[in-house]
């Protein structure tokens, strides 16, 4: 079981997911044409898969998409809103890096909510483990587990 939650988060493979340029316009309602001109403009990218001629974009690309509109409907200019989502993008990637890295097991109970993020490192021997306690995240060391 410990194996299964410390490759949780490489099991979740949003990076494999694509969508047509349809289903990007249906989902964050913004026009194919938009789309093709941001994609001009090189604030996102699709992908041509297996040699066919439709665009195909990565869930990755859908959610900055959303995060562009949502920027434009804030008063952004295009280039700002894609500097706003660049920012984001790299901020969630940062913290996706640190956790894939980290990320040792995870208890979920009805009592208890802990994530083991592994050795400590001025601690050999010992795990840092995020407890959650009335909603509060408090931090412990523990022996190290295999």
């Amino acid at each position: 079981m410990m194996e299964d939650s410390k490759n949780l988060l490489k099991k979740v493979t949003v990076e494999k997911l694509s969508f047509g340029i349809g289903d990007v316009a249906a989902a964050t309602g913004v026009s194919q044409s938009q789309l093709r001109y941001w994609e001009s403009k090189g604030y996102i990218q699709s992908e041509v898969i297996n040699g066919s001629k439709n665009r195909k974009f990565t869930y990755k690309t859908l959610i900055n998409v959303q995060q562009i509109k949502t920027s434009l409907d804030d008063g952004f200019t295009l280039a700002g809103a894609a500097k706003q989502m660049q920012k984001r993008a790299d901020y969630f990637d940062t913290l996706r890096s640190f956790f894939e890295s980290r990320f040792e097991g995870m208890t979920v109970t009805d009592e208890l909510t802990e994530i083991n993020l592994g050795l400590f490192d001025p601690e050999p021997g010992k795990d840092l483990v995020a407890r959650r306690v009335e909603n509060k995240w408090q931090f412990k060391l523990i022996d190290h587990t295999k």
